[in-house]
């Protein structure tokens, strides 16, 4: 089985830090960016099997990069994480599957929840 190719977007480089790391402790390769104008960017030399991104960001939140991603390639697997900032983060995420990601993951959020997230958008990640 070959490594999962995974693109997290997250302005907080903690988040970043964090879901990189565990999701390559699961033998995923990781990529982090902190806005969707790199992740963008990125995605125009690059595949990847999926997109995790934030969707409270400064320049491109993560509606505006969720479009801009299903105008691109409507095949990209994505999954949305909030943590709700001014608003519930149901909202955030209610928002989120109204434009069509495969999955949505509340922060805070453990390991157990971010392999699950990730198996719910039709990833194959290796047991607990």
């Amino acid at each position: 089985m070959s490594k999962v190719r995974i693109l997290v977007v997250d302005d907080e480089e903690d988040i970043c830090d964090i879901v990189q790391l565990l999701l390559e402790n699961a033998e995923s390769e990781v990529v982090g960016v902190d806005n969707g104008h790199k992740a963008l960017a990125l995605l125009e030399k690059q595949s990847f099997d999926l997109v995790i991104t934030d969707m409270l960001m400064p320049e491109m939140d993560g509606v505006e990069l969720i479009n801009a991603l299903r105008r691109a390639n409507p095949e990209q697997r994505i999954l949305a994480m909030s943590a709700g900032g001014h608003a519930p983060r149901e909202s955030y995420l209610q928002i989120a599957a109204m434009y069509g990601v495969n999955g949505v993951l509340s922060k805070p959020f453990n390991r157990d929840q971010l392999l699950q997230g990730v198996r719910k958008c039709g990833l194959e990640m290796p047991a607990a």
